[in-house]
């Protein structure tokens, strides 16, 4: 009998999940998703046992393709955190311990994730954070403050960096680890924005004890194993930020305007359509770039072409409308915790699609990624990049 492919095996695992949930529609929500977990079509480029197949990631599409007009479940909880960053981590240094505790709850959308990386001194940098975590026998004592937060008053677990080795260069001298948002020592003030939203939090960490086996990878990896989540991450960010496309040439199907300023208008409209497409093909392009390995730093060209995208179909969306598409802003929704709003209105999407540009990374650190790991361009001047960290000037 001939070997399986691999996408194959993939088509296989699905008849089969499929044939147990003719409707998965009409499914128990958790039931369905921990099967469709334990046949492999989590994320199918993990290994065997923790939701994935070991087959390569672009294949992804032909599981989301088939449960997508079934209306299955979605896996997750809308906790982007945790089904792109902490998973890719978990998968890529976890122990079988920490794969089997946390991988299903993510997946399922049991446990909610939040993010502790940015600081109020090292934003863009990451590697520059001063947040400490210092060994205490089977325990690391955490003391530090994290910003820009988002879901960390609902988050279970978070995954955390911290300065582990102050007397090595600031990218060596780091440790990845996951923290239980219900420790001692943690406190979390909310953001309050202009909208009267408070989506982000600061965290403050006081002595918080970590048992080591919250520990992921070896002390001093923690760059390379952010870098995992991070690529993972954009490469998410770019899946799945859709512009308005359909609602802008909708609402073009309507506009009734003088000639000379439909010419100049249907130019723009014709532009967001080829740049809503060109997106799709660089998508594909980029899942067929992933292997087995899983996302790779094209994740940084999806996120600046997907940002810059949706702010000027968002803005062409609110123009075409004219003063109807100023009204309809929903304070009330965009009060919410969560900052999650279902349907926001045109003027609401406008104003959200500005953080597209900071979020997740700015786009001045993807540019600079793009250039010196695709491009092979030259590095930053980075004065401080050889120097421990204990040495580097801080404000």
């Amino acid at each position: 009998m001939p070997h399986e492919t691999e996408p194959e095996q993939v088509v296989g695992a699905l008849d089969d999940l499929l044939v147990r949930f003719p409707d998965p529609r009409a499914a128990d929500r958790e039931t369905f998703l921990r099967a469709r977990y334990d046949s492999g079509l989590g994320w199918v480029h993990f290994e065997p046992g923790f939701g994935g197949l070991g087959v390569a990631a672009s294949l992804q599409h032909v599981v989301e393709d088939r449960m997508g007009p079934l209306g299955a479940p979605a896996p997750g909880s809308g906790d982007f955190v945790g089904m792109h960053q902490a998973a890719a981590s978990i998968n890529a240094v976890g122990t079988h311990e920490q794969k089997a505790r946390f991988l299903p709850a993510i997946f399922t959308g049991a446990e909610i994730w939040c993010q502790l990386f940015s600081e109020p001194g090292a934003g863009s940098d990451l590697a520059g954070l001063s947040t400490m975590a210092v060994r205490d026998g089977d325990e690391w004592v955490v003391q530090g403050q994290k910003v820009w937060t988002s879901g960390a008053r609902t988050a279970r677990w978070a995954i955390l960096v911290a300065r582990t080795d102050p007397d090595v260069p600031k990218h060596r001298g780091l440790t990845f680890f996951v923290c239980d948002m219900q420790l001692a020592g943690i406190e979390i003030r909310p953001l309050r924005q202009a909208d009267g939203a408070a989506h982000f939090n600061e965290v403050f960490l006081d002595g918080v004890r970590l048992p080591d086996d919250l520990r992921l990878g070896d002390p001093g990896q923690g760059w390379a194993v952010s870098l995992v989540g991070l690529h993972s991450e954009r490469g998410g960010v770019g899946e799945v930020m859709q512009t308005p496309i359909d609602d802008v040439l909708t609402e073009w199907s309507r506009l009734r305007v003088p000639s000379a300023i439909a010419d100049v208008r249907r130019q723009r409209v014709a532009g967001a359509w080829i740049e809503a497409r060109l997106l799709e093909l660089s998508n594909e392009r980029s899942r067929a770039a992933q292997g087995r390995a899983g996302a790779t730093p094209l994740g940084s060209v999806q996120k600046v072409a997907s940002a810059a995208a949706n702010q000027r179909s968002s803005s062409l969306l609110v123009d075409l409308m004219g003063p109807a598409g100023q009204v309809g802003f929903d304070y009330d929704a965009a009060q919410r915790d969560d900052g999650a709003v279902a349907d926001p209105s045109p003027s609401m999407q406008v104003v959200r699609s500005r953080a597209n540009s900071i979020e997740g990374g700015t786009d001045e650190i993807q540019r600079n990624i793009i250039g010196e790991q695709l491009l092979g361009l030259p590095g930053d001047v980075r004065v401080d990049k050889t120097l421990p960290w204990k040495d580097v000037p801080r404000s």
